[in-house]
């Protein structure tokens, strides 16, 4: 009789726990489609949008053609089919009919962009010298992980390169904030480079492997650890506060700065979804983010990028430095048909553009009061 009872209890907590990751994965979930205003596909941009940075005077940096380690084998396979590259894209918020515009990369003696597989990106803006500094997060096709520098030629459309950062602690990164010429966060988002071992990680580890790094101009060190899978981040325009997502928990952490640059978590944020990268609007008083609402859609697309899965924009209010939670709204969302896996999200004078993994790049009309 005990024993029966024993399996009776094990059986029902296999189902319970089961049951918990059917729904964390959105499989009963349903999103109605609604857009803030008229939508458009930006022509030249087909395979992927993934990151991307806003500049005061209304340049959008993108990247394209992510792909790492712990990628599985049927994106890769879909990226080779495909002829899909590393590639770096401006966006003019300021031109009448903006299109997307591939940039030239500069090589180096320490950069090949043969095998260059952006990611995370962030920006160092000169306003004495009016120069744009470029970092970007490259899972090379050879070599370690890097954070690559680059200085942007306006005139050529070219982006040179200057400077390679690399260092033992970066195991799969993801996302930067740069704080000051080569001193940034970064946010090392994956142990494993193994596909198998990194989904593992993902969803079945009651503890999280990855880290928040500081780059201090020379070395790296670990300002944050046991965090699960660390992914978009950005900074307020003060600088004394710095935004991490943590899609595998739907929540955001907010950490204050202090002396050496060290951090405090003073909040996490649950959100309800999957937040990918964040971006600060223009005024500084909110954060943008692409959000996956919908994760087993999201998991099916990046085995196999040509499954749609939804995408969603979400704002999220600050008030004195922290998220307000009960007055986060969703801006965006569509089932996958303008656009798949939304991943990135950025206002500039009423123009919404959203970015994602291995899909489309968008942009949707806003009206001024919900921006």
């Amino acid at each position: 009789m005990l024993r029966k009872a024993l399996l009776v209890a094990a059986v029902a907590v296999i189902i319970y726990k089961l049951m918990n990751v059917v729904i964390k994965a959105g499989v009963f979930t349903h999103y109605k489609k609604h857009y803030p205003g008229p939508c458009r596909q930006i022509k030249g941009l087909n395979y992927g949008s993934e990151d991307l940075e806003v500049t005061k005077d209304g340049l959008a940096f993108i990247t394209s053609g992510v792909s790492y380690a712990a990628m599985s084998t049927g994106y890769k396979e879909f990226l080779q089919r495909n002829g899909i590259k590393g590639r770096i894209f401006l966006y003019d918020f300021n031109e009448v009919h903006p299109e997307a515009r591939e940039l030239q990369l500069v090589p180096s003696k320490d950069f090949n962009p043969d095998y260059f597989h952006p990611h995370g990106i962030s920006i160092l803006e000169d306003s004495v010298k009016g120069e744009h500094i470029i970092y970007v997060i490259n899972h090379a096709e050879i070599g370690d992980e890097a954070v690559e520098k680059f200085k942007f030629l306006p005139e050529s459309y070219k982006l040179l390169h200057l400077k390679s950062f690399r260092g033992p602690l970066m195991h799969i990164t993801n996302d930067l904030a740069i704080i000051g010429e080569d001193q940034f966060y970064i946010s090392d988002y994956l142990y494993f480079k193994d596909h198998t071992l990194s989904l593992i990680e993902q969803a079945f580890l009651p503890f999280g492997l990855g880290s928040l790094l500081y780059f201090n101009g020379s070395d790296f060190s670990v300002v944050d650890s046991g965090l699960f899978s660390p992914n978009g981040m950005t900074l307020s325009k003060d600088k004394r506060y710095l935004y991490l997502s943590l899609p595998a928990l739907s929540t955001v952490n907010v950490y204050e700065l202090e002396k050496g640059n060290s951090l405090v978590l003073i909040q996490s944020a649950y959100l309800h979804s999957m937040a990918d990268n964040l971006h600060l609007s223009e005024s500084g008083d909110a954060l943008y983010s692409g959000a996956h609402p919908i994760l087993h859609q999201l998991v099916v697309h990046l085995d196999d990028p040509r499954q749609p899965a939804p995408s969603s924009v979400l704002r999220l209010p600050l008030k004195d430095g922290k998220i307000v939670p009960e007055d986060i709204t969703e801006l965006f969302y569509d089932h996958g048909d303008l656009i798949s896996a939304s991943s990135c999200a950025a206002i500039y004078k009423n123009k919404l553009l959203i970015g994602s993994v291995i899909n489309k790049l968008v942009v949707c009309d806003v009206n001024a009061d919900i921006v």
